[in-house]
C-alpha cells in the first residue's frame, strides 16, 4: 500500500498580502502515487503558476551551497555560514559574497554539470510534466545560486529561475568570484510578480511551494503555498503542509492544480 501522508489544510483570503494568522480548518490525507489519468482528459487548472524553492524544497538533506562546496573541496567553511545563515546571524547577502570567492576560476558549464548528481525529493520531473499537460508553467524560485537552479530546471523541465548571479567572465566561460546580483527572500516576490505581469495573471493564481524562512514573503503575495517538509515559521504561514518525500503529493495538496 502507498504510504499515507496527512496534510494540515487553510484556507485563507483571495487577496494579494494577508495575515499569516490563520487557522487549520480541516485535514486531508494524500497518498503518494500519480493519477495516471488520461492527457487529452485532464480539465484546465485554475491556477495559473507553479512557484518551488530549491534547497529544502526540491533538493534534499542538503543545499546547492554545500553540494558544490564539497565538489569544490571547501565544504567544511560552507557548512559553518549556512548554520549561522539558518539562524539569522548571517544574511543572504553576506553568505553570497562569502561563498563567491570559492568559484573563480571555474567553468560555468562544470559547476552546472556538478549539480545534476544532487539529492532530490522523488516525482519531480513527473510533476512538472502532470503541470505542462495542464497549461501550467513551473519555475524555481531560490536565493541560492541562479546557475544552480537553472542546470536543475533544465534537468526537470522547469521553465525559468532566479536566483543570486555570480559574475561570468565572457571569454572564459568561467566564474569571476564575485557576485554579480544579490538575491533575497523578497526578490522572489518581485520576480514572480513581474511574470504575472508580463503573462497578464494575478498573483492570486500562483501556487508557491517552498519550506523555510525565505520562502515567507512569497507565501504570503500568492493564493495558494505548501510548505513541504517545511519548517515551523513556514508551516505557520502556508496554505497547506505536507510532509513527504515526493513533488507530487505536495502538487496534490493544492485543490484544483491536479484535479
Amino acid at each position: 500500500m502507498p504510504r499515507v501522508v496527512q496534510v494540515a489544510a487553510r484556507t485563507r483570503a483571495p487577496h494579494h498580502y494577508r495575515s499569516r494568522s490563520v487557522a487549520p480548518t480541516r485535514r486531508h490525507r494524500w497518498t503518494e502515487q500519480s493519477d495516471g489519468g488520461d492527457v487529452s482528459s485532464v480539465s484546465p487548472s485554475p491556477w495559473r503558476l507553479v512557484v518551488a524553492d530549491m534547497d529544502g524544497t526540491l533538493v534534499s538533506g542538503t543545499t546547492a551551497l554545500a553540494h558544490l562546496g564539497t565538489w569544490i573541496g571547501h565544504a567544511p567553511r560552507i557548512e559553518g555560514l549556512e548554520a549561522k545563515l539558518a539562524v539569522g546571524q548571517v544574511s543572504d547577502q553576506e553568505v553570497a559574497d562569502s561563498y563567491a570567492t570559492f568559484y573563480e576560476g571555474i567553468a560555468v558549464a562544470d559547476a552546472s554539470s556538478a549539480m545534476s548528481g544532487i539529492p532530490r525529493i522523488d516525482d519531480i520531473a513527473e510533476g512538472v510534466a502532470m503541470l505542462q499537460q495542464r497549461s501550467v508553467p513551473a519555475c524555481i524560485a531560490t536565493v541560492s545560486w541562479s546557475f544552480a537552479a537553472r542546470s536543475l530546471a533544465d534537468l526537470w523541465g522547469f521553465t525559468d529561475v532566479c536566483g543570486a548571479d555570480l559574475e561570468v567572465d565572457s571569454s572564459t566561460a568561467r566564474f569571476t568570484g564575485r557576485v554579480a546580483r544579490h538575491f533575497g527572500p523578497e526578490d522572489k516576490v518581485a520576480f514572480v510578480a513581474e511574470r504575472c505581469r508580463r503573462d497578464r495573471i494575478g498573483l492570486e493564481h500562483v501556487v508557491a511551494i517552498g519550506d523555510s524562512r525565505s520562502d515567507l514573503p512569497l507565501f504570503e503575495a500568492v493564493g495558494y503555498s505548501v510548505a513541504l517538509n517545511g519548517t515551523p515559521d513556514a508551516q505557520a504561514v502556508a496554505s497547506t503542509v505536507v510532509n513527504s518525500g515526493s513533488f507530487l503529493t505536495a502538487l496534490h495538496a493544492v485543490p484544483g492544480l491536479l484535479s
